[in-house]
């Protein structure tokens, strides 16, 4: 049997990927049919041939007739292959996203990609407060909100009792307006964006969507670096942003756009380039215009900024504008 190294190696990633789902030894009939689940038809004889290299690797164990179980050296091969793996996984997963939005500014109706945050129940006047706070200030994506009530069920998301869940807008929604009306998206950087006097001056922090495994901006949130809530206060401090390119031909396109969406309350946008300029402080690429946005993750930054113990999944589903409450 010949098989080129690479086609070997992701074979055996995908017989790790489906032994580690299992508690008992799993025969090759059995893998056979995860397999094709998963796009991989191999034959019983082709996936013995591959368990035996796997043996041998000490990456599975036999069990006589019952069949294999995956090692912990196994587990650990499998985590290393998947974190490299998972490298652009979060750009494609996001533009997946904005690709399926269908909100469109001319009729202000439609699907929009949803953050959300669970916390406390007695932060819910805050939070309500919040939100419209970071609106009244042009730091929100969209001024819509939904707040499920404990024990309720809405979009996969039960609250438990003495909990709320707060749906808000995220900033992907209006990269698929612009994608939608034929604007090529690239995603290149999540950071921290210091304002000064009410006013982005510079990105003070950076990572690349290409080379990461997680969303940028959560990195930064998780690890309480934001300062929103005194940019609310004194107009200085620091908030998480991303940097997105486009064509500098589609710079007109996007800025009428982006000013559909302003005069139906959108905001967001912090800075808007000119053809190959920087903006806050980070080059652009030849021919191209930088659109800096405030990250859908702001209101659960601010959030944590005042004490509140946060559960985020963001950005989390798809649901229609009209479900939603404006503020």
């Amino acid at each position: 049997m010949v098989v080129s190294p690479e086609d070997a190696r992701r074979k055996e990633l995908e017989i790790l990927r489906a032994l580690s789902e299992y508690d008992e030894p799993v025969g090759s009939t059995m893998l056979r049919r995860d397999l094709r689940r998963r796009g991989f038809l191999l034959s019983d004889r082709t996936i013995r041939y591959h368990l035996q290299l796997l043996d041998a690797k000490g990456f599975t164990e036999g069990h006589a007739r019952s069949g294999r179980t995956i090692t912990r050296q196994g587990l650990e091969e499998l985590g290393r292959a998947m974190a490299y793996q998972r490298v652009g996984f979060v750009m494609t997963r996001f533009l997946s996203m904005a690709y399926e939005v269908t909100y469109r500014p001319e009729t202000d109706g439609g699907k929009v990609v949803a953050n959300v945050a669970v916390l406390d129940k007695g932060f819910h006047d805050r939070a309500v407060q919040l939100v419209k706070d970071l609106r009244a200030n042009g730091l929100l994506p969209a001024p819509y909100i939904r707040i499920v009530d404990e024990e309720e069920t809405y979009q996969e998301i039960t609250p438990p009792r003495g909990k709320i869940a707060l749906f808000t807008v995220c900033n992907l929604t209006i990269d698929g307006v612009l994608m939608h009306a034929g604007i090529p998206m690239l995603y290149t950087y999540g950071g921290l964006v210091q304002y000064l006097d009410h006013k982005p001056t510079r990105f003070v922090e950076l990572i690349s969507y290409e080379g990461t495994t997680v969303p940028p901006l959560e990195v930064f949130v998780y690890r309480g670096m934001t300062s929103i809530t005194r940019i609310l206060r004194t107009g200085s401090g620091m908030l998480p942003a991303n940097l997105r390119e486009i064509p500098a031909q589609a710079r007109e396109r996007a800025e009428s756009i982006l000013g559909d969406l302003g005069n139906k309350g959108w905001g967001g946008v912090i800075a808007f380039g000119q053809p190959n300029e920087p903006v806050l402080g980070i080059p652009v690429g030849m021919d191209r215009v930088a659109i800096s946005m405030i990250g859908g993750l702001s209101p659960i930054a601010a959030l944590r900024e005042i004490g509140a113990n946060v559960d985020t999944f963001a950005p989390h589903s798809l649901l229609r504008l009209e479900e939603m409450t404006r503020i």
